[in-house]
């Protein structure tokens, strides 16, 4: 006798500051109209935000719970919170500033969930899919998250995890004590180090969402920024991290063939000019690039001198 696998889904979306009504309204319906799940609930948590919108009333749908937070305490903390407080078994995690792509987002997670033939040996696997930019060109001042989004972000997503959307089984979060690092309070690689200090598998499927909270210029910026000032600070956490993260093993060649200083010097003459660009209205994305590896290098030599 066959005896039924129940898929049971927690929905959880943490939020700050954005509108989130058309994302859950959507997730909402297409949980009800998915045949593949038994129970579901939708669970959304403001971290501190300044702006709630209305966002509210999605309290009034059935199964979806909405909660504020005064204090903001960052992308790595409200994600074990929000994980803890699920009830179900399956969890999919999904950013506030999204848009569902197709009908077919909540089904093809579903599927992938049905694939698993033993459970026991996929706990630690997370399932993940493609992040989408639109098409349409946003405002000049917003020009580089869009252009290095579309170019280079979702290109390279089949191959590397982000935390855009994300699949996993509860057990990851509760038996397993696998949490984001709740030191990492800034913006940046918290999902990267989530997948490889937990030793995580990450499983790509055919399933999108548009990321449709692109940034302007400036704080794109210094969100890269960020980023970069979470690698030099955590990477030393992560063995065999050269493996794993282009920058650092780049940034290390550069070292081995004694070019690191030649290269730092180059980009704090060129810094200035290297910024103008990348705010203009047709950023370089070799700059861009450049200017990373420049903020790696500036960042890990001020961090051995301090």
């Amino acid at each position: 006798m066959l005896v039924k696998n129940e898929i049971t889904l927690s929905v959880l979306i943490p939020c700050y500051n954005w509108d989130i009504y058309k994302l859950v309204n959507t997730t909402h319906n297409l949980c009800v109209k998915c045949d593949k799940i038994d129970k579901f609930e939708i669970i959304c948590i403001e971290d501190g935000s300044e702006n709630c919108f209305k966002n509210h009333t999605i309290s009034q749908l059935q199964n979806v719970t909405y909660l504020k937070r005064k204090i903001n305490i960052g992308r790595s903390q409200i994600r074990n919170m929000i994980a803890k407080k699920a009830n179900y078994k399956w969890l999919l995690f999904m950013d506030c500033d999204s848009e569902i792509k197709d009908s077919n987002f909540i089904k093809n997670y579903m599927l992938a969930i049905l694939k698993t033939t033993n459970i026991d040996k996929k706990l630690k696997h997370v399932y993940y899919g493609a992040t989408v930019y639109t098409e349409k060109p946003p405002k000049k001042n917003y020009m580089l998250h869009w252009k290095y989004g579309k170019k280079i972000e979702s290109r390279r997503k089949k191959n590397n995890f982000s935390s855009h959307h994300f699949l996993t089984h509860k057990t990851i979060f509760t038996d397993g004590n696998i949490q984001f690092n709740k030191t990492m309070k800034s913006y940046g690689y918290e999902d990267v180090f989530f997948i490889l200090k937990n030793n995580l598998k990450p499983i790509y499927i055919d399933t999108a969402l548009y990321h449709i909270g692109i940034k302007k210029n400036r704080h794109f910026l210094k969100d890269t920024e960020s980023a970069i000032n979470n690698l030099v600070q955590y990477s030393h956490e992560i063995q065999n991290i050269y493996d794993y993260i282009k920058l650092i093993r780049f940034a290390a060649l550069l070292q081995k063939i004694y070019l690191n200083t030649a290269i730092y010097w180059i980009f704090k003459k060129l810094k200035n000019i290297i910024l103008n660009n990348l705010n203009s209205k047709n950023p370089s994305l070799f700059l861009f690039q450049f200017y990373k590896l420049g903020l790696f290098l500036e960042k890990k030599d001020s961090n051995l001198t301090s």
